[in-house]
């Protein structure tokens, strides 16, 4: 909200793709909207979020990490959680481990949706992100 606004402040849930050339633009974007009074909860695994940069002081305050660990999928190496950590020729088993955080991201939405005071007025999704628009749909969350 710029100053001098009457809105309310939204609550918008941002999910990236699993690259840094996604997390962090959309890192961007989530700091630049809490800068102006919104509260965004930031949606990727643990090791990804661990290893964004510090948050701007003046977003820290109404922005959530929320971690929501990758699945196992065998060969896919340990870790692996960003393409930077996957070699090529392993790209099929991180689509396949993303699309494990389908469920995680629902239980996410459906706890979220619960409480008025939490339930989010848009998600923001990452072109991947196939079950996120599913999950924002069934809780009436525009996407």
């Amino acid at each position: 909200m710029d100053a001098g606004s009457s809105s309310s402040p939204l609550h918008i849930v941002v999910v990236p793709w699993l690259a840094f050339g996604h997390l962090l633009p959309y890192l961007e974007l989530s700091e630049r909207l809490a800068e102006r009074g919104h509260r965004v909860s930031y949606v990727s695994t643990p090791r990804n979020l661990a290893r964004l940069p510090t948050l701007r002081p003046a977003a820290a305050p109404r922005m959530d990490l929320v971690a929501l660990p990758l699945p196992r999928v065998d060969g896919l190496p340990d870790g692996a959680e960003s393409t930077n950590d996957v070699p090529d020729d392993k790209r099929e088993l991180h689509f396949k481990a993303f699309d494990g955080l389908a469920a995680p991201f629902a239980e996410f939405m459906a706890a979220a949706c619960a409480d008025e005071a939490t339930r989010p007025h848009w998600v923001i999704a990452d072109c991947f992100h196939h079950w996120v628009a599913a999950a924002a749909f069934e809780h009436k969350v525009p996407c």
